[in-house]
């Protein structure tokens, strides 16, 4: 069953775009991290004590609807950079769909390159330092 729903075009693409519009949705409709923020929704925090690297993404995204770019920032300095690629991602998705091309999974497929994945890497590393020093208590 899994076999058949990756080889079928429309509904592999039709899944990820509604995940993408489901999840920003859900975060749109329910302010509840700004509502209460002393809930701590981050089970790699709760473990281990220390902020993962995606900490105050949730956060951030909403302030980011709200339009404070400078709030969203100081939640996560990943968040704008995450939001316009999952944004340019979305049109990209539903052009291929309206296209009937498979341009999007192609792209995604394919290998980064080293220089890519250390930069990438390093990205995530330089945000998760910044977290564990901003959200140290």
């Amino acid at each position: 069953m899994l076999i058949r729903f990756q080889n079928n075009y429309y509904a592999k693409y039709s899944a990820i775009v509604l995940s993408i519009v489901g999840g920003y949705l859900a975060l749109f409709f329910s302010d509840a991290f700004s509502i209460h923020p002393h809930i701590k929704l981050c089970l790699f925090k709760l473990i281990t004590t220390i902020p993962c690297p995606g900490c105050g993404m949730a956060r951030a995204t909403v302030a980011l609807f709200h339009f404070q770019f400078a709030k969203s920032f100081s939640y996560n300095i990943l968040c704008i950079p995450f939001t316009l690629s999952v944004l340019i991602s979305l049109l990209w998705l539903v052009y291929d769909l309206l296209r009937h091309k498979e341009s999007f999974y192609f792209f995604v497929r394919r290998d980064l390159g080293n220089k890519t994945k250390y930069f990438l890497f390093s990205a995530i590393l330089i945000d998760w330092i910044v977290n564990i020093i901003r959200l140290k208590n």
